[in-house]
Formats: C-alpha cells, sequence, structure tokens
C-alpha cells in the first residue's frame, strides 16, 4: 500500500487524516466495480436489443487517487454518499434523434436519483457544448442475492454523441469551464467552434434520414425491373441486388466481403445494376457448373465468382482455396 500512497500527496495527507473513510472507499470499491459491470452490460443489451447505434459503451469505478484528490478540494461529510460518481458509465451514441430512445431505456431499467441536461441548460449563445447525465440506482428489475449489495449505491451515466464526447476532451484540455474566463481574442472562435460542433450532429441526423429515404427510392423499383436495374451500383442498390437477384441464398450480406467485392465492381467496368445483370447472366452456366463441383455460396460469392470467373486480373487479388481456382479454371470455357 505504501509505493501507491506515494503516487500522490493528497493520497498520502487523506490516509494520514481520514484513515476511516480511506478504508471504507477500499472496502467498498470492488462493488462499486461491479456496480459499472451491470449498469453498462444492462445498457449494452437494451440497445443492442433496440438497433441503437454507439461508438462505445465504457464504465470506471473511481481510483482511490482520484477520490482522495476530490476530498482535499471539498470537505465531505459522508463522502461515500456524497461523491456521486464513484461508479460511472458512459454511453457514446452516433445520432442525436436517438437520444429519446436511450433516455426510455436508462428510465425504464432504473431508478432516476437525478437527471440533468446540460444541453436543454445550454443557452444558444454560451460557451459549451453538454450531455445528459443521470445519477441511477440499479432498478426493480435486477433482484437476487448477487444484487444485495449494490441496490443502494449511486451509479453516474453520461449519455452523450461522438461529437458532444470529442467537444468534452477538447473542452477538457482547453480548461475553460465558463465563459468568462475565456480571453475576448479567444471567445468568439471558441463559440463558433463549439457552434459547428452541434451543427454537425445536425447534419449526421440529416444524412441518416435521407440515406433511408434513398434506401427505400431504391426498394420502391424492383416491381419495374428496367427502373431498377438503371440505377448506379453503390452499398444501398447492391445490397438491394443481391436480395433481389438471389433471394433464396443464406448469408445475403457477409461482412468483410462486401466492401472488397463493390470495391472491385466498377474497377472492371461495372458502374449499373444493369451491367451486373449482364455480367451474371454471362457467367449463369459456368457459375452452376461450380455450384455443382464445390457447394452452395452466398449471393455476394456469386458475384464474386462472376467476376473471378470473367477477369483474370481479379482472381489475383483474392484469396480463393486451391479448389476453387480449380473450379474457376476449368468452367471458364462455359462463360458466354
Amino acid at each position: 500500500m505504501t509505493s501507491k500512497l506515494n503516487d500522490s500527496d493528497e493520497l498520502e495527507n487523506t490516509w494520514n487524516e481520514k484513515p476511516e473513510i480511506i478504508l471504507s472507499f477500499i472496502k467498498a470499491h470492488p462493488q462499486y466495480e461491479q456496480l459499472c459491470s451491470e449498469v453498462a452490460y444492462i445498457l449494452t443489451k437494451r440497445m443492442d436489443e433496440q438497433n441503437i447505434e454507439y461508438s462505445a459503451i465504457t464504465s470506471r469505478a473511481k481510483t482511490l487517487k482520484s477520490f482522495s484528490e476530490k476530498l482535499s478540494r471539498k470537505d465531505y461529510k459522508n463522502p461515500l454518499m456524497e461523491v456521486t460518481d464513484l461508479a460511472a458509465v458512459r454511453v457514446v451514441y452516433l445520432y442525436k434523434n436517438d437520444r429519446p430512445i436511450i433516455e426510455k431505456i436508462i428510465e425504464s431499467e432504473f431508478k432516476i436519483i437525478e437527471k440533468v441536461d446540460k444541453v436543454a441548460e445550454q443557452e444558444a449563445d454560451k460557451f459549451g457544448y453538454g450531455a445528459l447525465h443521470y445519477l441511477v440506482n440499479l432498478g426493480r428489475k435486477s433482484s437476487g442475492a448477487r444484487y444485495d449489495d449494490l441496490k443502494g449505491l449511486v451509479c453516474e451515466i453520461q449519455v452523450r454523441t461522438v461529437l458532444q464526447d470529442a467537444w468534452a476532451i477538447i473542452d477538457h484540455h482547453l480548461i475553460y469551464k465558463q465563459e468568462s474566463d475565456i480571453p475576448k481574442v479567444l471567445r468568439r472562435k471558441i463559440n463558433s467552434l463549439s457552434g459547428l460542433f452541434e451543427t454537425a450532429d445536425d447534419q449526421f441526423d440529416r444524412v441518416r434520414i435521407d440515406r433511408e429515404e434513398y434506401r427505400e427510392t431504391v426498394k420502391s423499383k424492383k416491381d419495374n425491373k428496367k427502373e431498377f436495374l438503371e440505377q448506379e451500383i453503390n452499398l444501398e442498390s447492391f445490397t438491394e441486388y443481391l436480395k433481389w437477384k438471389f433471394p433464396n441464398e443464406r448469408q445475403v450480406i457477409s461482412e468483410g466481403g462486401l466492401s472488397r467485392v463493390l470495391e472491385a465492381i466498377p474497377r472492371f467496368g461495372y458502374t449499373t445494376l444493369d451491367a451486373l445483370e449482364k455480367l451474371l447472366t454471362h457467367t449463369d452456366k459456368a457459375r452452376n457448373a461450380m455450384r455443382n463441383e464445390i457447394g452452395i455460396v452466398s449471393a455476394l460469392n456469386e458475384v464474386s465468382r462472376a467476376i473471378a470467373l470473367k477477369h483474370p486480373k481479379y482472381r489475383k487479388n483474392i484469396t480463393y482455396s486451391s479448389q476453387t481456382l480449380e473450379s474457376i479454371k476449368r468452367n471458364n470455357k462455359l462463360v458466354s
């Protein structure tokens, strides 16, 4: 213990002045670590169920050094009750429009002690870009012996978009906690920068909405084959084409492979779905023969095999099994 105490003067002083508090913290620390894990697990599971896109869900229990430094800055009567960030979880999500769903998850899963919306509280022309903060206890759904020691403990939950999180990091390094602290020569630039972060957050939401609308437009054209195939090849149209062309194939989308195949398609001159459709038609007999020889593949592999059959250069850049390469060479003569 002595070597750790020497890491900080505050820690050594606090140990000397308030040993009972330090011992209480050390005893309670494993419970706060467990609380962090439980809250993070619940949030991760529920957000995955709701298909909320997020960058990270992280947790941390306050360290002894950090706890001691906090005690040295403020006089607490009951530190373990008054310091509310002994356990903390941070949710960093992608799109502002998902915030109401995240709020509903938190407020249904936990007992809310306090909720502070630092975005809503921020005046439009003032410095800073806030986030949503909760203080919570485990809710009624968390029942059983494993939770008995955690029920009365407080966990802080911070909810931020990716850009709110980025701003918080910048804000921390700027060390300006209120607008009056900022030199006038910098005030306008920092306020403008804060506004740009908020505007970018809004635009990300707009792009997502536009993407969904475009995806629906692509889907709506499936009833008209000519109109559907006239579309340019991109991630959305290519994905819908695979589902349309191979409705009975398993694993329509193969993660990792999709980008590789999509990147290769225009390199070999295929810019529209119609051009891709012709390629598959020309290689239909050869691909059927390959399917009989080496088995059923995913819809994405069908396109990859079509390109490989037609373009020898493509084969050189792709790692195929020796069996697949032999099958490609053997059935290449069936390409019309």
